[in-house]
C-alpha cells in the first residue's frame, strides 16, 4: 500500500511539472537571454557630436609619452570624421572632430572617402616628439590610392601643411599607383626626413618624362627642397612594368 501511494505522489510530481512547463514555454530560455542582453545604459558613447557611423578605431601614442590615445574614425553622409578619445572613457575627448577638410583646396587635393579612412603608417619623421598620421583616405580611384598627413598638436588634430617653391602651402596629400600613362609614387624619406611626391607622364613610344617634389623639414616646417628634388628625379624610373614604376 505504502509503495502505491509512493508511486502515485511522483506520478503527481511529474504531471505537475509538465503542465507548468506547458503553461510557460520558453521561460527559462528568455531568462537566460535577457541577462546576456546589455541594458541601455551600458551600450558603447562617444565624444558629442561624433557620428559613430562605420565606425573604425586604433590605439595610438602620438607623443610617445606611454599613455594611449584611442583614434576613431568614421563616414557618413557628411564625409569623413576622426577624433582621438580616452581608451578607458571613450565619452572623453582628446582632440577636437577632425572632418578632413578641403575647403580652399585645389583641385589636385580633393577626394572622396569611400569608407572610413584608416592609419596606414605613423611615424615620428621630424623627431618633434609628435607622430604624425599617415592615413588611407579610402578615395577608391582608378588606379590610384589617396593618403593623407594628420598632426596632432596641441590638443588639436590637422593636416600636415607642405611649403611649395612659391612660398604656397599645400596639404600633405599624395596619390600613389599608375595606369598606361600616368604614374605617382608617395615615398617617405626617413633618413632625409622628407615627404616626396613622384608623378610620370608616358607617351605612345613608351617614353617618360618625370616631376619631383620632395618636402624636407628645415627644422620649423617642412618645404620644398630643390636639391633633393632634383637627385630623385636622376634616379628617376624609366618605365612601368606591371602597372609599377621601375627605377
Amino acid at each position: 500500500m505504502i509503495k502505491n501511494v509512493a508511486i502515485f505522489l511522483l506520478l503527481v510530481i511529474i504531471a505537475g511539472g509538465m503542465w507548468f512547463y506547458l503553461k510557460n514555454p520558453g521561460k527559462e530560455e528568455y531568462k537566460q537571454e535577457a541577462t546576456q542582453t546589455p541594458s541601455a545604459s551600458q551600450e558603447r558613447n562617444f565624444p558629442a557630436g561624433f557620428s559613430a557611423q562605420g565606425l573604425k578605431e586604433k590605439e595610438l601614442d602620438t607623443n610617445n609619452d606611454g599613455k594611449k590615445e584611442l583614434l576613431l574614425t568614421s563616414l557618413d553622409a557628411s564625409g569623413p570624421h576622426a577624433i582621438l578619445a580616452d581608451p578607458l572613457d571613450n565619452t572623453k575627448a582628446l582632440s577636437n572632430i577632425f572632418n578632413f577638410p578641403q575647403n580652399g583646396f585645389s583641385e589636385e587635393f580633393s577626394f572622396k572617402s569611400g569608407e572610413a579612412p584608416e592609419i596606414d603608417q605613423t611615424m615620428d619623421l621630424n623627431a618633434n616628439g609628435r607622430e604624425e598620421l599617415v592615413f588611407d583616405l579610402k578615395d577608391y580611384g582608378a588606379y590610384t590610392t589617396t593618403y593623407g598627413v594628420v598632426i596632432f598638436s596641441g590638443g588639436k588634430l590637422d593636416w600636415l601643411m607642405l611649403e611649395e617653391k612659391d612660398g604656397k602651402s599645400r596639404p600633405a596629400i599624395f596619390r600613389d599607383g599608375a595606369s598606361v600613362r600616368t604614374a605617382n609614387v608617395f615615398k617617405i624619406l626617413s633618413d632625409e626626413k622628407a615627404w616626396v611626391e613622384v608623378s610620370g607622364a608616358g607617351d605612345n613610344e613608351g617614353n617618360w618624362t618625370w616631376e619631383v617634389s620632395a618636402y624636407k623639414w628645415n627644422g620649423t616646417k617642412y618645404i620644398y627642397n630643390s636639391e633633393l628634388s632634383a637627385k630623385i628625379r636622376s634616379e628617376q624610373p624609366k618605365k612601368i612594368i606591371d602597372g609599377q614604376p621601375v627605377f
